[in-house]
């Protein structure tokens, strides 16, 4: 039976509760009230908590102290939990928000202790506590927010000069934006910038709505060079339809757009007006490193070792970013938008020593790289596709780009991408493959669905066009997307493999760990393999099925999710849950180079003989915010796993 705590207690509740989020970071006033308004229960081991079905659901259950499952009716206890609650966590608040049933069944694997907060109660703190209400609708998005605001307040206090790239745009706009009309003569314009001494002046309408940007830049390339008069009104010189971001956005977007697209001007809006400019020179004073300065010197490397230098300066600024805060899936766009430049270089500079042979042809990049997924500790998976000329001989022309892609394959080693160790590169006969080939190399795995098949498959299928002519690229995908429904054993041939790899939650344990067999780390976990392996291969295979041809994780989810009649927020939870076990990964390997930080939660033998494994970590070191949303995040990837489970059942 519950037990009523007495006033005196309350105190030792609070205590208890602001242990865990998201009771630390609650109001004091809204947490005495929560906790006068709690009881607390004892299960014993083995009795049930909760039972699944029934009436709805009346209660919120906190776990006080020892250890409870969550199982599903129709699974035996020797299949494992659906999911494992230790202290501080909460349940069922799904239920409790939709007042429904509880669908699983809750058991004590210890002796137990829970706090009970009634429904009305619990409604009442949705209602007053943001934090709170973040937590209930949106669990695993709040506690990611939280663990990121926890680094940038470690950044800040380590670097206090340097300005945080996930802060607003808005945090930097210093003055109102310099606007004139269309109509005003250019010589007008030119008089004001050198008055005023700034960089752009933004061309708007009547009602100061951006019509066009006039930069330092464009005095050269629209009027000295296009030989335009002074006189001319400044609507014929401006660059029109220029970028623009809300207030709101990060300083990492405007960085990444302007990396991407190569302009030094973003436009910053706020509930549609313009309300500021923010240019390149503002953005990066970061250990003096510009995401424009590093696109320049990638596009501009005239020899390898300046590609290299390049290259590592992309490594530290990435690791720079991370540091701030700037969020997984954030950093890994930016991180593959530069490689990809650094690779359109390579190839570059592999044509000047064996040009490639003038047919169409383009440069695929696979697996992670592919996906727009590369992390710190990359190795390079890539592909080429060709059109050779009709009646010319294929395999002449096959060498012919063997030797531009060894050259490509050799600068990209000597740039920090190692070779692959299983030769998956374009400079292999098996991946230099002319358009009918590739069909037919794709035909054949689908009708052979074996071991080999499907693991290329979990590669290759993850192609996306780097350089040269991405038309092809496009009609091998759209080619893919056609036949793979004609196959429906090799979907379920790739739904069995994937189902061979669990996340490592364990029934009596937060994680299972590896035992050590191997002789190397043991007491830690995989984070590739185990972690987000399960929410790639789920992704690829549901994409596949629902004819989603994007090739990213998160946008494979996002995009098949109406189509598996999936809710936005639990497709929203199962994206952060991939997206903080990137993370994990990309801090571990920060932290594992030689002049930086003792890796995060990374595994070392002894101070003498540091042992670091780029995707492996020991999840006890993490602190208790990050080994919870982990553990909640693996839930995510088993979630998926279960309905790949439930879509292809026999």
């Amino acid at each position: 039976m519950p037990l009523q705590p007495a006033p005196s207690l309350i105190a030792s509740t609070i205590d208890d509760l602001r242990r865990h989020a998201p009771f630390d970071a609650m109001d004091a006033a809204i947490l005495q009230y929560i906790a006068s308004r709690m009881s607390l229960a004892y299960f014993a081991r083995g009795a049930t908590v909760l039972a699944s079905g029934g009436a709805p659901v009346s209660q919120l259950f906190v776990v006080q102290k020892g250890l409870v499952s969550g199982m599903e009716p129709s699974v035996a206890a020797d299949e494992g939990a659906a999911l494992t609650l230790s202290e501080g966590e909460c349940f069922p608040v799904g239920a409790l928000i939709a007042q429904r049933p509880s669908v699983l069944t809750f058991t004590a694997r210890e002796d137990t202790f829970c706090y009970l907060l009634p429904l009305t109660d619990f409604e009442h703190a949705m209602d007053v506590s943001r934090p709170f209400r973040d937590f209930a609708t949106r669990r695993i998005a709040a506690l990611l927010e939280q663990s990121q605001r926890s680094v940038q307040r470690q950044y800040t206090s380590r670097v206090s000069d340097a300005h945080s790239l996930a802060s607003p745009l808005k945090s930097i706009i210093r003055r109102p934006p310099v606007t004139v009309p269309p109509d005003v003569p250019v010589r007008q314009v030119l008089e004001t910038m050198k008055a005023l001494r700034i960089g752009s002046v933004v061309v708007t309408d009547t009602a100061q709505r951006p019509l066009g940007i006039f930069t330092e830049r464009d005095v050269l390339d629209r009027i000295a060079l296009a030989g335009i008069a002074q006189d001319a009104p400044i609507e014929r010189a401006m660059t029109p339809n220029p970028f623009a971001l809300q207030s709101h956005a990060a300083l990492f977007e405007a960085a990444q757009a302007m990396a991407r697209h190569r302009f030094r001007h973003v436009l910053v809006m706020e509930e549609g007006r313009l309300i500021g400019v923010v240019s390149e020179r503002d953005l990066f004073t970061l250990q003096r490193l510009s995401l424009g300065e590093i696109a320049k010197s990638i596009e501009q490397a005239g020899d390898v070792d300046a590609l290299s230098h390049a290259s590592h300066e992309v490594r530290r600024l990435a690791a720079a970013l991370l540091a701030q805060g700037v969020g997984a899936e954030q950093l890994t766009q930016f991180v593959t938008t530069l490689n990809d430049a650094i690779a359109g270089r390579a190839l570059a500079l592999a044509a000047e020593a064996s040009p490639p042979p003038d047919v169409p042809w383009c440069w695929l990049g696979l697996g992670s790289e592919g996906r727009m997924e590369q992390t710190l500790a990359t190795d390079q998976d890539n592909a080429l596709i060709f059109v050779p000329a009709a009646g010319t001989d294929v395999a002449a022309v096959r060498q012919s780009f063997l030797a531009f892609a060894d050259h490509a394959n050799r600068i990209l080693d000597q740039c920090g991408f190692p070779l692959c160790k299983g030769d998956i590169m374009a400079r292999n006969s098996r991946w230099c493959l002319t358009l009918a080939e590739w069909q037919e190399t794709f035909g054949h795995w689908l009708r052979s669905a074996n071991g080999d098949a499907l693991l290329n498959a979990a590669i290759f299928f993850d192609f996306r066009a780097l350089h040269g002519d991405a038309a092809l690229a496009q009609s091998l995908r759209d080619w893919l997307g056609a036949h793979v429904a004609a196959h429906p054993l090799f979907l379920l041939q790739m739904v069995n493999n994937a189902l061979q790899v669990r996340p490592p939650l364990g029934l009596l344990r937060d994680f299972v760990k590896d035992d050590g067999d191997d002789g190397e780390f043991p007491g830690t976990i995989d984070l590739k393999k185990y972690g987000t392996r399960p929410f790639v291969d789920a992704a690829r295979i549901f994409a596949l099925k629902h004819g989603v041809t994007a090739s990213n994780t998160a946008e494979r989810i996002r995009l098949a999710a109406p189509r598996m009649r999936m809710h936005e927020d639990e497709a929203a939870a199962i994206v952060d849950g991939f997206h903080f076990v990137q993370l994990l990964r990309l801090r571990n390997q920060e932290g594992g180079n030689a002049s930086a930080p003792a890796p995060l939660g990374g595994y070392q033998a002894d101070a003498e003989a540091p042992l670091h494994h780029p995707n492996r970590i020991d999840p006890d070191q993490l602190n208790e915010l990050d080994r919870r949303i982990l553990k909640e995040a693996l839930r995510q990837a088993r979630k998926l796993q279960s309905r790949l489970e439930l879509d292809f059942k026999p």
